[in-house]
């Protein structure tokens, strides 16, 4: 944690150390905010003493004038509402307030004005590694109880179990855990958002569950969702794989990607653990691709059930073929992937894996393995969330086409993905009731 506070920390993060001693909070919550209103402000869940919510209001250097109104009257909204009880010196730009309504305190982080901005086009990476950064190194200071990072975004309502359930969930596994991944499901968002948005992302999310069923039939460690703001890291496995990556999108997948090397992805129950993190259906230009941009394509379509596609479920066999095989290249001690695929009828994978260097893989997993489990470890480390779906892009692109909703829904292909997951199935069942076709 030193290492990283002091080699790969934003600039900056280190001035939160300065705060005034105090008792300290309960639980962290990282947001950032970019053009948002101040509904974001609403109270906490629940906690065992005090928390802190660390609010990013930020924009890059090219931000559009609107985004710099908004984000300006975010500020004051916070400033107006609760009581400041510390100020940074202008260069670092954090303000922390105190909630009188609300066990919590508030702080700002200003990553909006002249001199303050993120350099080139910014992003929601950047801004969620600006304030885990401080979250870190408060927790470093013992400022913080819980180990968890909890991250979120504007758009959503925390359950009331919300930071219960990371104590239970994974705090006696410290060593182990390196994420939390709550439950969640998109709701219609606030005034003016038609029925049509709602739709289009559930059946977003629909292709989101679809996907991790995917993972989870064809046997990958990498089965789980990742959301930005459905997701809780551990402070020490976060400094160990170096924090977010500043990027404009896709953060929260590169970022557990790389925990998944380093320690387990923990997903919550709905039933037993947490209720749904609830997450507003609505239009989005925050981040190039993703749920908001995503729904704002689909909503374009002329019939979405039949335009919207999904992949093709010929690649999950293809992928669990793949991940089944790795015990025989231990049996065998070899690495030869035509002799031991194409038996078994996985000839289709040859090509890509040959190009993307899984016989290399191989042969080095071999090298360094004393036993099959060992092995297997290796492999998957190589054959990480990034090569899995390169994989199946490859399979889509050249093997088999993605379908529609409405194809795969009449294919009667599909019990043994919904299997997989209750949510895709009542999904399912709510998408055909929308179009029955």
């Amino acid at each position: 944690m030193e290492k990283y506070l002091a080699r790969y920390a934003e600039p900056g993060s280190a001035v939160a150390a300065d705060i005034p001693p105090g008792e300290p909070w309960r639980h962290i919550l990282v947001v950032p905010v970019c053009n948002e209103t101040p509904a974001i402000l609403r109270p906490l869940p629940p906690a065992a003493g005090r928390s802190l919510m660390i609010l990013v209001v930020n924009e890059p250097e090219s931000s559009q004038p609107g985004v710099s109104a908004a984000n300006r009257a975010f500020a004051d909204e916070v400033q107006a509402r609760f009581e400041r009880k510390w100020q940074s010196g202008p260069s670092a730009g954090l303000a922390l307030f105190s909630d009188p309504a609300s066990p919590r305190d508030v702080l700002l982080v200003d990553r909006f004005s002249e001199g303050l901005r993120f350099a080139g086009k910014g992003g929601v990476g950047y801004a969620r590694k600006t304030g885990a950064d401080i979250a870190a190194c408060l927790y470093h200071r013992k400022r913080v109880v819980s180990p968890w990072i909890h991250c979120s975004d504007a758009d959503v309502v925390l359950p009331g179990r919300y930071f219960s359930a990371a104590s239970a969930g994974g705090t006696e596994n410290t060593k182990t855990v390196a994420a939390l991944i709550y439950p969640f499901r998109h709701v219609a968002g606030g005034e003016g958002i038609d029925d049509g948005v709602v739709q289009m992302s559930r059946l977003y999310e629909y292709s989101l569950r679809y996907y991790v069923a995917g993972l989870n039939f064809a046997h990958s460690p990498y089965a789980f969702h990742t959301i930005g703001s459905t997701m809780a890291v551990h402070a020490k496995h976060y400094a160990k794989v170096r924090g977010f990556p500043r990027r404009e999108a896709g953060e929260d997948f590169y970022l557990l990607n790389k925990l998944a090397k380093v320690g387990s992805i923990q997903s919550l129950d709905e039933k037993k653990q947490c209720g749904p993190i609830e997450i507003a259906a609505r239009l989005s230009d925050r981040v190039p691709f993703g749920t908001g941009a995503a729904v704002g394509k689909m909503v374009c379509l002329e019939n979405p059930f039949r335009e919207f596609k999904l992949y093709h479920p010929a690649v999950f066999d293809l992928l669990k073929g793949w991940i089944d095989s790795l015990p025989l290249f231990w049996q065998r001690q070899s690495a030869d992937l035509a002799g031991i695929l194409q038996p078994m009828g996985l000839e289709k994978l040859i090509v890509h894996l040959n190009k993307a260097g899984a016989t290399g893989a191989l042969e080095h997993s071999l090298r360094q393995s004393s036993s099959s489990t060992r092995f297997i470890r290796h492999m998957h480390t190589w054959f990480d969330a990034f090569r899995t779906l390169k994989l199946i892009h490859y399979l889509r692109d050249y093997h088999y086409p993605s379908m529609s909703f409405e194809a795969l829904a009449l294919a009667g292909r599909l019990d043994h993905l919904l299997d997989r997951e209750p949510v895709l199935r009542r999904l399912h069942v709510e998408l055909r009731g929308i179009d029955p076709f």
